[in-house]
């Protein structure tokens, strides 16, 4: 044991021997981990416990933070010691199933590397040298700088980058930028939902979900639901339900998709496609609907408008949607966009026609592209083809009735001069007409200025140095701003670069929340309850926020005594709506419907109190019986219907052309080109498809890189544990590194041999792979899953792998600025020729 062990308290000790002390026999299958020889640190007072105690088995419910899904779990304590995972079986998200992740937790509670302690950065820039400090002297120092920004009238000159996947926390950072006075607000990519259709179409951000248990067609186009996405746990669960044989009709799923992905193997149907040509192909499916009449006539007459021909603004007649599907999106036209057969095409657009309830699914692989925001919008407006608004198989809007207010922050001190800054980055490049400034531009700006233009970044469980693309600006970005504060479990790429570490819980020793998650069809709030007193000598970040709260604003924007109590305050909310009932084995949707329409309430507890108790004890709350949008709630737009002709476009279009140089046609033009949007005029304001925009050159870089996340990774956070690493490519015989997917009549076209290394270059850089021959994925396409090539983040995961943001090009969705994972076009050649 080394000295710094010593001094910690703890023991570093194989995983084989913590689970023989837990009495999980070495290689059972019920650990839930493979039984490699790696460390684990483990407090002293824990080891004796396991080792003398009278070895008491309690359970406890928690919900998993390893992820922004947060499914139920049940761990498995011996003598108050964890030492084992499993699924909460009456947990509405996940009913019992878990993802490898989870089963790996207790590689996060005791992994070695975890920053046990506040440090303070003492080496070079971006050198791993640090020195340990007390909480009292590492946030006193911050906690004066901020509040002098403040009296100040700077707190502009503050910026917060949250990861945290708890939906309380980011409310509250939120909160905590509005209180200080600050813009540069920026959250995480992966925790967001997209709602540019409903927002293009009805005038309102929404999150639809659909209602795939009551449908009997779905036609997914690049959303690989059983392996990424927002909650992949609940729809395997969901997804066995559907495969049930004792279902009342049948279930038919189609996946478009450019490989056969684990949801395409699950499929009824596997349909290849060109990447990037997802909204094509929907467009397509939309005209078989309109020439056969097998659209929803109703729904277009009563609540659509721009369907039929219709006069613009200057009195000229204009074709509506069906017209401008006709003349454009022919099954012919759009088989030589897609790649898909033009017989496939029309029989896609029968069955859509036939099979009701049918539903049109986008995400992923469709999402994050150049243009994906395009695609949401192609799809959304199927959709509505198919009439499936609010309606039993389609897709439906609930209202959200389960925030409490946070407190007005006091007004902010006006900045010199009286001018309120706009967010750092807003001028910076082309905006995203439906998206936030992106973190890349506000990077660019900082980087650009003089240091001191944002004088403290707090960034909360978020490591954007690692995923960046144009790592080379943010690492500038960094190191122009005075004070760079990181919140989290390790020292990884971006904490590196930081001047101060503050060290987080684990969720396991956490009190926080999860839920209610956008896109699903009831409403659920999961509790997160400390399984085992806090390790080392961390802090919840939200406590973190709070506490730096109350110094630079004062106690009345801030006062709840500790984050634990902004958690009561929450599950206070959700006790006073009155709606659903603590999770149980027998509160399901229809005894909950049956108590509502006789105007009773599920009596489970008489108080506050003893809704907590319960919650507590089972681990979560829902409400399968979620309140819908009426009509008259559902469109926002100035015509208070569903718009083919989006005047929301319109909208934005004048307001950002408005703001860049004065609402000309010179500035419209130069905008759409930035943007690198070719539509103009009428048809820019209609849902239509936009050909993905990439830098590389066909002629150097023939190949498409597609990009996914895995169950056993998902972002790269599961890097640390190495469970993990062991099986990260279980489904394909890959470990411990990274592979890429190629088509092995591709494959053999550019001279690669299957399982040798080979290198995948694009205008960005080039990184390592295994080539993996796979006839699942189209030819001219080849394919890495993200997550590895770490260069700084603990003893397992550094060095392990390639990083495929090492790759990409650094391109936005025109739309919505979200990054465009996929679409990066690459040359593939054996290792040994250019090594």
């Amino acid at each position: 044991m080394s000295d710094r062990s010593k001094k910690r308290g703890h023991k570093l000790i194989s995983r084989r021997d913590f689970l023989k002390l837990g009495g999980l026999a070495a290689g059972s299958v019920a650990a839930g981990q493979l039984l490699l020889p790696e460390l684990m640190a483990v407090p002293n007072r824990l080891v004796e416990d396991l080792k003398h105690g009278p070895g008491k088995e309690t359970w406890i419910n928690t919900v998993c933070g390893q992820c922004p899904a947060g499914c139920g779990l049940k761990i498995r304590r011996i003598d108050g010691v964890p030492v084992y995972v499993q699924g909460n079986p009456i947990f509405p998200t996940n009913k019992g199933g878990v993802c490898p992740m989870a089963h790996t937790s207790m590689e996060v509670l005791f992994n070695p590397d975890r920053v046990r302690g506040p440090l303070r950065h003492t080496g070079k820039v971006g050198a791993d040298q640090w020195e340990e400090l007390g909480w009292q002297e590492a946030l006193s120092g911050l906690k004066t700088r901020l509040k002098r920004l403040v009296e100040r009238g700077e707190g502009h000159r503050i910026a917060l980058i949250n990861g945290d996947s708890s939906p309380l926390v980011g409310r509250l950072a939120r909160h905590f930028m509005q209180a200080v006075g600050s813009p540069n607000y920026f959250e995480d990519q992966r925790l967001g939902l997209s709602t540019v259709g409903p927002e293009l179409t009805q005038g309102q951000a929404l999150t639809p979900a659909p209602d795939l248990y009551n449908t009997r067609y779905v036609i997914s186009f690049g959303a690989n639901f059983l392996e990424e996405g927002a909650n992949p746990i609940y729809y395997q669960n969901l997804f066995g339900q559907l495969r049930a044989s004792d279902r009342e009709h049948d279930f038919t799923l189609v996946q478009v998709d450019s490989r056969l992905n684990l949801t395409a193997s699950n499929a009824d149907r596997w349909i290849p496609i060109r990447p990037g040509t997802y909204g094509a192909l929907a467009l397509g499916l939309a005209y078989i609907l309109i020439a056969e009449r097998q659209y929803d006539e109703d729904f277009i007459f009563k609540h659509t408008t721009g369907f039929w021909p219709y006069r613009d603004a200057e009195g000229r007649e204009q074709p509506g949607f069906e017209a401008f599907l006709r003349a454009n999106y022919y099954p012919e036209q759009v088989s030589r966009i897609t790649g898909v057969a033009t017989s496939t095409i029309i029989q896609l657009g029968e069955e859509l026609g036939a099979l009701r309830p049918a539903l049109a699914l986008a995400d992923d692989g469709a999402r994050y592209a150049t243009n994906g925001g395009f695609t949401q919008w192609a799809v959304h407006s199927l959709n509505a083809l198919l009439g499936n608004f609010q309606k039993e198989g389609g897709l439906q809007f609930h209202l959200d009735t389960l925030d409490f207010s946070f407190p007005e922050p006091p007004t902010p001190t006006k900045a010199p001069g009286g001018i309120v800054p706009s967010k750092v980055g807003s001028g910076t490049g082309p905006p995203a007409l439906f998206g936030e400034v992106s973190l890349h531009r506000f990077a660019t700006e900082v980087a650009a200025s003089e240091p001191g233009l944002i004088d403290t970044l707090l960034i909360i469980d978020s490591n954007p140095v690692y995923h960046a693309r144009d790592r080379e600006t943010l690492v500038q970005a960094l190191q122009h701003i005075d004070q760079v504060v990181y919140l989290g479990l390790f020292v990884d790429e971006t904490a590196l670069h930081a001047d101060l570490v503050l060290p987080d819980h684990s969720y396991l020793e956490k009190t926080d929340l999860s839920g209610p998650t956008g896109g699903l069809m009831f409403a659920h709030v999961g509790l997160q309850t400390p399984v085992v007193e806090k390790l080392f000598d961390t802090r919840q970040s939200g406590e973190v926020l709070l506490e730096l709260g109350r110094a630079a604003v004062g106690g009345p924007a801030f006062p709840w005594p500790s984050y634990k109590a902004l958690v009561t305050r929450q599950l206070q909310a959700v006790f006073d709506s009155g709606q659903g009932a603590v999770i149980s084995e027998t509160s399901d949707a229809q005894w909950l419907a049956f108590l509502k329409d006789r105007g009773w309430q599920s009596q489970q507890y008489s108080s506050f109190r003893a809704f907590r108790k319960i919650l507590t004890k089972k681990g979560g709350w829902w409400n399968p019986l979620t309140i819908p949008l009426r009509p008259a709630e559902m469109y926002r737009t100035p015509s208070k219907k569903f718009e083919f002709i989006s005047s929301v476009m319109a909208r934005k279009l004048e307001v950002a052309s408005r703001e860049s140089a004065g609402n000309t046609a010179e500035a419209r033009e130069t905008l759409l080109r930035a943007n690198h949007i070719t539509a103009r005029g009428e048809e820019l304001l209609r849902p239509h498809y936009e050909a993905p925009h990439a830098a590389g050159m066909v002629e150097e870089f023939p190949l498409v890189l597609t990009t996914s996340e895995l169950l056993t990774n998902r972002d790269g956070r599961g890097a640390t544990q190495p469970s993990l690493l062991e099986v990260i490519g279980v489904q394909v015989s890959r470990y411990w590194q990274t592979w890429v997917d190629v088509n092995p009549d591709t494959g053999r076209q550019y001279g690669l041999v299957d399982h040798e290394p080979a290198w995948v270059e694009s205008t960005n850089g080039r990184i390592r792979a295994q080539v993996r021959f796979y006839e699942g994925i189209h030819p001219g396409v080849v394919h890495i899953p993200r997550g590895l090539g770490h260069t700084h983040y603990g003893r397992f995961g550094t060095g392990i792998g390639s990083n495929t943001a090492d790759v990409m090009e650094n391109n936005f969705d025109a739309l919505t600025g979200a990054p465009a994972l996929n679409g990066t076009p690459v040359k593939v050649y054996r290792a040994e020729s250019g090594a």
